[in-house]
Parts: structure tokens; C-alpha cells; sequence
């Protein structure tokens, strides 16, 4: 069984949605990564490089939003985990929550969004 690692509330600001204004005005996002691995070695060893980095994993997630141009939160979400598998290669799975701060919808919400799995193949 692996453990979890998570970074939460990693907020950055980007292009992200399918209508013209969204498509030309950068809007808010907030990303939750939860990572898997074994951590028996680090819980031993207390060793930073026993883990993984959290500041790499919430680098990439801001980075992907920041520079990214995508038309769907599915589609941000793979990607930032593929990027995150990248990172270090104990990580069996990226479990991504992609939330639109600020939806283009007329009802009152704290956000919606996706969350997406990403396994190492």
C-alpha cells in the first residue's frame, strides 16, 4: 500500500475555459495534490531525500495554470499530474483537484472544478 503526500490551496492565476472572456482574461485557480509513495524509508530515516519535494510538486501545479492555455479544467488537471509523476519517479499516482475560483455561472459557489487520477503507466 503507498502512503499520500498532499500540497493544498496552491492558488495561481491563468487562462483556462472554452468562452471568449476566459480565453483573454487570466482568472483564479486553486490546485490540491495528493501524491502517492512509499514513505516507510523516510518515517526510518528522517531524510528530506527519503520524500518527495512538496515545493517541486506545487511549482509545477502554479507553473502549468500560470503558463498553460487550456480549454478544459479535465485537461489542466492531467496535465499538472503528469507533471508532478515527473518529478521524482517513486510517485505511483497524482490525484489532481483543479476549482475555477470564479465560474462563469450565475448561481453563488465557492468554485467547481475536477478532480483527475493519474497513474504511472
Amino acid at each position: 500500500m503507498s502512503d499520500e503526500v498532499f500540497v493544498k490551496g496552491i492558488l495561481a492565476v491563468g487562462i483556462c475555459g472554452c468562452l471568449e472572456h476566459e480565453r483573454t482574461n487570466a482568472q483564479p485557480f486553486q490546485v490540491d495534490l495528493v501524491v502517492t509513495m512509499d514513505l516507510d524509508q523516510a518515517a526510518k530515516s528522517d531524510d528530506l531525500a527519503d520524500t518527495v519535494n512538496y515545493a517541486l510538486l506545487a511549482s509545477a501545479a502554479a507553473h502549468l495554470v500560470e503558463t498553460g492555455e487550456f480549454f478544459l479544467v479535465e485537461a489542466l488537471a492531467a496535465a499538472i499530474g503528469e507533471a508532478c509523476l515527473s518529478i521524482d519517479e517513486r510517485l505511483t499516482s497524482a490525484k489532481v483537484t483543479v476549482t475555477k475560483l470564479h465560474p462563469p455561472i450565475t448561481q453563488r459557489t465557492s468554485g467547481v472544478g475536477v478532480t483527475k487520477m493519474v497513474t504511472r503507466t
